[in-house]
């Protein structure tokens, strides 16, 4: 039976991790408590009261765990899932993996070396019930060939209850590195491509003075080279934090 831990709850993806491969049938050990959102943690405790709160030195260190399930502060995904892998973990992680080009090589690196696994839920696939309808009615044939992607917002601010680290572009990638990732992979997926270009893509903070640095809106456009050519598929992605009430 594979045998799961959770190191890092700072976003509620982390359910959806565990929901995921309990499913699959696999066994939860326990997971590290560390959080910045203590409320993450209260609500682990109330969904999974029999799962211990271990240490996650010892976690990393026990050989007993096949995988490593990262919900983490964004920024820091890619090292704890490095340390993963290096203890001999696959890891499955909250998206975005990485923030940057180098968290990106390193990572790439680790796997090569390692020969584990390094995997992304994209909660927005897998988890959304008309997304995964969609998924299988292009793979039925129902809808034809599929030559655009179309993903718009906006995503709920819930000011009150967000992080500190969540209006730091620095911690969270940005608004098209954090949000737009689940069109991109909708995008490839969809259309059966396992590469993409951004042609395109622009940010901008129109509704948050009080948080210059904090991207609230964001819109980009992905596109598939095949042969040389640039073929008709494309991903458009527009939308923005906003206080939905």
């Amino acid at each position: 039976m594979l045998r799961f831990a959770v190191v890092g709850i700072d976003h509620g993806h982390t359910f959806d991790h565990v929901k995921g491969l309990l499913a699959a049938g696999g066994e939860f050990v326990g997971y590290c408590p560390q959080t910045s959102v203590p409320a993450l943690r209260e609500a682990f405790e109330k969904t999974y009261p029999d799962a211990p709160q271990i240490g996650r030195e010892k976690l990393f260190d026990d050989p007993s765990i096949d995988v490593i399930c990262i919900a983490a502060i964004p920024r820091d995904r890619a090292g704890l899932a490095i340390r993963a892998m290096r203890s001999g973990k696959d890891v499955m992680t909250d998206k975005p993996g990485v923030t940057t080009f180098a968290q990106l090589e390193e990572v790439r690196r680790t796997v090569a070396e390692t020969g584990k696994i390094f995997s992304i839920c994209f909660s927005e696939r897998h988890c959304v019930r008309s997304a995964v309808k969609a998924g299988k009615l292009v793979a039925e044939g129902a809808i034809g060939k599929v030559i655009q992607t179309l993903g718009v917002g906006p995503h709920r601010l819930q000011l009150p209850t967000r992080p500190t680290w969540f209006f730091d572009p620095e911690a969270f990638g940005g608004i098209i590195v954090d949000i737009a990732s689940h069109q991109v992979d909708q995008f490839l997926f969809y259309t059966g491509s396992s590469t993409g270009e951004v042609i395109a893509s622009s940010i901008g903070n129109f509704g948050m003075p009080d948080k210059p640095a904090f991207e609230d809106f964001g819109r980009g456009a992905a596109a598939l080279r095949q042969g040389g050519g640039l073929c008709s598929r494309r991903l458009v992605h527009a939308g923005g934090f906003a206080d939905l009430g």
